[in-house]
């Protein structure tokens, strides 16, 4: 009985040791695979990507410690290894994102040709903190290059040739060079729309062409050159536009009658299944705009036809959606007289109509009513 009583005394005694290690102070949970690499250093700072595969490595026991990650990010400073209490620390996020995911950040205000080591890290629940293997970098004291933009000039009707000039090289290599460009930003930058230059960055001249334009969009364009000490730009910013593409089908009217199939590049009513752009009110459906064979349309709403230009069509909102046309239900009519429609037609023109009279709901049993008197303008493609 006395030996029983013991072995039963070892047992919990042994437990109670087994669960209070359970709540002792837990070991860092390092990310399963974490990594960093330096895209860009300049003078007085550095672009650093961090990757991390897998933030919450599936070990039971470390988790019942541990927990989840709660706080992630960069850690960086001028001694090796940098650690969160002999480092900077860059705070990315808080909580665990869906893995693989990578985060981008900046390190500024650096020093003149220091080396500089960064690494990422993560903190747990617990209170452990993991890191992953170390970069290391080296700011410089770069002279940059000169550049600036030159003349412009439109090659098709969706494209133009913009020369950048190269006037000195400075001491950052350069690793690539040409035009950035937007529509909406007066000071470009290589996230907007960019085109490279061919050939390897010296003195002199170099023509860009600059594709995918829309006619009649005014452009802002400057040059760029990307270097290991950063990304450096033209003083000035050029603007410039291409005209109006040629019409394929000059303004016509005509009328859209009940029940009927309508090629929208000629304005004709058509017989042929599959080169039709939309059919108008058919048979036991509601009044109004389908859209056929891939032919897109947008309401633009009551605004003068003559001032609608091509670019207004080109970044309209075009859909394949129905668009109702019914008197019957007046809130859902869109297709009021006076009201403007942009469309793209299946062969790819863009083009614009106005609805000049719509007559009533046709009356089912009787034949009146149900046409649309419209008129239109197409443009050549680009």
């Amino acid at each position: 009985m006395q030996k029983s009583i013991s072995l039963l005394i070892i047992v919990c005694i042994a437990f109670l040791v087994e669960a209070c290690s359970m709540f002792a102070p837990v070991d860092p949970l390092t990310p399963a695979a974490s990594e960093v690499s330096v895209e860009q250093v300049w003078t007085s700072g550095a672009t650093v990507r961090g990757k991390i595969d897998n933030l919450d490595p599936k070990n039971d026991r470390q988790e019942k410690k541990s927990g989840k990650i709660l706080e992630y990010g960069f850690v960086w400073g001028t001694q090796n290894q940098p650690t969160i209490e002999a480092g900077t620390v860059i705070k990315v996020g808080e909580d665990n994102p869906p893995t693989p995911f990578e985060f981008v950040r900046e390190i500024n205000r650096l020093d003149v040709l220091t080396t500089y080591y960064v690494r990422t890290y993560a903190k747990n629940q617990g209170g452990g903190v993991g890191y992953g293997p170390v970069a290391t970098f080296k700011t410089d004291d770069y002279v940059f290059a000169e550049l600036s933009i030159g003349k412009i000039t439109t090659t098709s009707k969706a494209s133009a040739d913009v020369v950048v000039n190269v006037l000195s090289l400075g001491n950052a290599e350069i690793s690539s060079f040409g035009v950035c460009y937007s529509s909406t930003n007066n000071e470009p930058t290589t996230k907007d729309s960019r085109a490279t230059a061919n050939g390897k960055a010296v003195k002199g001249s170099f023509t860009v062409n600059v594709g995918g334009l829309a006619a009649g969009t005014t452009y802002y364009a400057r040059a760029y050159a990307i270097t290991l000490g950063g990304i450096i730009y033209s003083d000035a910013t050029t603007g410039f536009s291409l005209g109006e593409p040629a019409v394929f089908t000059p303004k016509k009217s005509f009328t859209m009658y009940y029940s009927n199939p309508y090629d929208l590049d000629m304005g004709e009513l058509v017989s042929q299944v599959g080169s039709e752009d939309c059919n108008w009110y058919p048979y036991n459906a509601i009044a109004g705009i389908y859209p056929k064979n891939g032919a897109r349309f947008a309401v633009l709403g009551k605004v003068n036809f003559d001032q609608v230009k091509y670019a207004d069509l080109a970044r309209a909102n075009l859909s394949t959606n129905f668009i109702n046309g019914s008197y019957t239900d007046t809130k859902a009519n869109q297709l009021e007289n006076g009201t403007v429609i942009a469309f793209v037609t299946n062969q790819g023109r863009y083009g614009k109509m106005l609805i000049n009279a719509h007559g009533e709901d046709r009356t089912p049993g009787t034949a009146g009513g149900g046409d649309m008197e419209v008129t239109i303008l197409t443009y050549d493609k680009q």
